[in-house]
């Protein structure tokens, strides 16, 4: 009963002093971390969170910090994790004494300089993250020393003093040792020098980070031979070449295959059909070629993105049918064939459709209009034909619409044959309805007809591009109400009428209108000034058909401009020049009588589908204008200096005679007048001076 009493006695305070014995070595570790803690607070030059001057004091336990762990044994410091803390500083070497420590991140903060070489004695870390901060140097030699690391992060690591940059330096030979290592992310860290193929020798590696650096090399023929485990390879914006390795196809986990902006040459290896999980292919800017796989088509992918390549042949309509696609980006190719008319069906999540620059040919297919999750639509510079997509209204979502340079105005042959009156190119008012469209380009189409009201409907519009087209009419005034455009270009048309003055069109300049010959508006925009005048026909009493020029009196200037084309034609008389017959004039009237032409302007014989002239023609016409210019700059005592010749003011009379009118803003020069004199603004394009 004594021995037992003892023992119940013996035992707990045998515990207590082991216990203290414990306490009292563990004591000067612990002052160990609390000293590299205070040295790391010493380096901290900015902490505008106030982490370190409220709660990093010897009042308070270095456990009970903010951002700092300790483990429940010894008290040790385990975990250091303060990321995105806005702090500024560098890294102490003394960090490297936190023996215990097996979480470091300090990533998104703006730390600076080198990366110490202690922190190799952190032999039990297992998360170091330090990406984007402004830390350089070499990526740890004795980095071989963290055996347990399973995820090392430290991208976006730059930092450039005047225009040198200093770079994290190579990927160490030793980092093929770290057997546990599970995600390696150095991405925009301005790594350099050769790839290293023992990376791809780690078979518990799950994520290789190593895009937008300088890496170079070839990667290994046996790429996964030894990552079973692998779920994204990112290497994009490197200098990587060769061929991308067939064995591609035994990453059976790969869900990210991101190697665009490189240099990889040769085919794309049809083994990728083997990746059944993979969502992601970004194989864009490189030099592949030959067609697409059409294995691609039976993956589960969201992103295919494979633009600015040499790939040819149709696109494999099996890549339509993949309904989990958001993204597909296949321009600047040589790629050619049709869209399948079922495009839409499939694709009810596509977001993005991009296929400019290729040779895509057929029929616009109005199934997209299914897609109606589709902000941006990309088909410039191919060669669709046929009516222009009405569908296009229903595709409420909307952003960026990009058709430029296409055939919409022409059709296959068959069409020509067959439906050619019941097919439009016309733009449809339906695009009014798209409400989020902020870019819109249908230029070098060769639409025809007017601008749509509707257009109105485009609130949130910023770029319109309708150039290089057929479009006639006026420019709708209710386009001033687009308050966000931005930019806007309707030159090479044949429109006509008044400028919007007001809204955005205050910010426009002449060339988003040259070449609309029948436009007026303001001197800036160089066209005409408004309607000085508007031209009738009319027949006098003995049944004479004349063309009546009635000049509008509330513009500023068109008193001048009435005199001048009075005087002009008073004091002129040649075969090639106008005639006038008559003026009618009193205060508020002004109007002038002029022989008519039936074959009207020149310009309509040489824009128009419906009239040509053959080269014979073409002559006569020139050398009539010559004979008249000639004429009016050395056929009397005053030369007289036309001033705004182009093809609309050249009229052709029954028997295709040209006749050069309009003399509104003609200058008359007498002796020893300058040339300067006629430098003033006309239409643009076809401002010409004769001596």
């Amino acid at each position: 009963m004594e021995k037992m009493i003892m023992g119940s006695i013996f035992l707990p305070m045998l515990f207590m002093q082991r216990f203290m014995a414990a306490l009292a070595m563990s004591q000067p570790n612990f002052t160990a971390d609390q000293f590299a803690l205070l040295e790391f607070k010493a380096h901290i030059t900015s902490d505008p969170l106030n982490i370190m001057s409220s709660n990093w004091t010897s009042a308070t336990s270095i456990c009970n910090w903010v951002g700092v762990s300790c483990g429940a044994l010894h008290r040790r410091v385990t975990t250091l994790d303060l990321p995105n803390m806005n702090l500024t500083g560098s890294l102490p070497p003394q960090l490297g004494n936190l023996s215990f420590l097996v979480d470091l991140n300090l990533s998104g903060n703006n730390f600076h300089g080198h990366l110490p070489l202690e922190f190799g004695k952190l032999q039990r870390l297992r998360v170091m993250d330090l990406g984007n901060n402004f830390l350089y140097g070499s990526i740890l030699d004795d980095i071989w020393l963290l055996s347990k690391l399973e995820i090392f992060k430290v991208g976006s690591n730059n930092q450039r003093t005047g225009t040198i940059s200093r770079n994290i330096g190579e990927i160490p030979q030793e980092i093929g040792n770290l057997h546990n290592l599970e995600e390696v992310a150095a991405g925009n860290a301005s790594l350099s020098g050769p790839i290293l193929s023992n990376i791809f020798n780690i078979s518990s590696l799950r994520w290789i980070y190593l895009y937008t650096n300088s890496l170079s090399g070839t990667l290994p023929i046996d790429l996964c031979y030894h990552l079973p485990n692998l779920e994204l390879l990112s290497l994009y914006e490197n200098q990587l070449q060769s061929s991308i390795p067939s064995s591609i196809g035994r990453c059976k986990k790969l869900q990210n295959l991101l190697l665009g902006t490189n240099k990889f040459t040769g085919y794309i290896p049809r083994s990728i059909g083997n990746l059944t999980e993979l969502s992601r292919i970004n194989l864009r800017e490189n030099n592949l070629e030959g067609e697409t796989p059409e294995e691609i088509g039976n993956l589960p992918l969201r992103f295919l993105n494979m633009r600015y390549n040499f790939l040819n042949g149709s696109i494999p309509p099996m890549i339509f049918n993949i309904s989990t696609l958001e993204v597909i980006i296949l321009g600047r190719n040589n790629l050619s064939g049709h869209l399948p008319s079922t495009i839409g069906l499939w694709l009810p999540k596509l977001t993005a459709l991009k296929l400019y620059q290729n040779k895509l040919s057929g029929n616009f297919p109005n199934s997209l209009s299914n897609s109606s999750l589709l902000t941006i639509l990309s088909l410039n510079e191919n060669l669709f034909y046929g009516p222009f997509p009405n569908s296009l209204g229903h595709l409420r979502f909307l952003e960026r619409l990009r058709l430029r340079n296409n055939m919409f105005h022409e059709y296959s042959t068959l069409e020509r044959s067959f439906l050619s009156s019941l097919l439009s190119c016309n733009l449809p008012s339906t695009i009014g309805d798209l409400k989020d469209l902020t870019y819109l380009s249908l230029a070098e189409n060769a639409l025809e007809g007017n601008i749509p009201q509707s257009f109105d409907g485009l609130v949130s519009l910023e770029f319109l591009d309708l150039s290089n087209n057929i479009l006639s009419g006026v420019i709708p005034k209710s386009l001033e109400g687009l308050s966000y455009l931005k930019f806007f270009n309707v030159s090479f048309n044949r429109l006509e009428g008044e400028i919007p003055c007001r809204g955005s069109f205050r910010n426009f300049f002449a060339q988003s209108f040259i070449r609309n010959t029948a436009l007026c508006d303001l001197p800036r925009f160089q066209v005409p000034p408004w309607s000085f005048g508007s031209v009738y026909n009319g027949a006098l009493l003995g049944g004479m058909s004349v063309a009546i020029k009635v000049f509008n009196m509330q513009v500023k200037g068109v008193l001048q401009s009435f005199n001048t084309e009075c005087e002009v034609l008073r004091s002129c008389c040649h075969r090639n020049l106008v005639k006038i017959i008559s003026t009618c004039c009193n205060e508020d009237f002004k109007a002038l009588v002029l022989e008519f032409m039936p074959n009207g302007a020149l310009e309509k014989w040489l824009y128009s589908d419906t009239c040509c002239l053959n080269i014979l023609q073409r002559l006569d016409i020139v050398i009539d204008v010559a004979f008249a210019l000639e004429y009016l700059h050395h056929g009397q005592s005053v030369s007289i200096i036309h001033c705004d010749l182009k093809p609309s003011n050249v009229l052709l009379d029954e028997d295709m005679v040209a006749h050069v009118g309009d003399f509104g803003l003609a200058k008359l020069l007498g002796k020893g007048a300058s040339v300067m004199q006629t430098m003033q603004i006309a239409t643009i394009g076809y401002r010409l001076h004769f001596l």
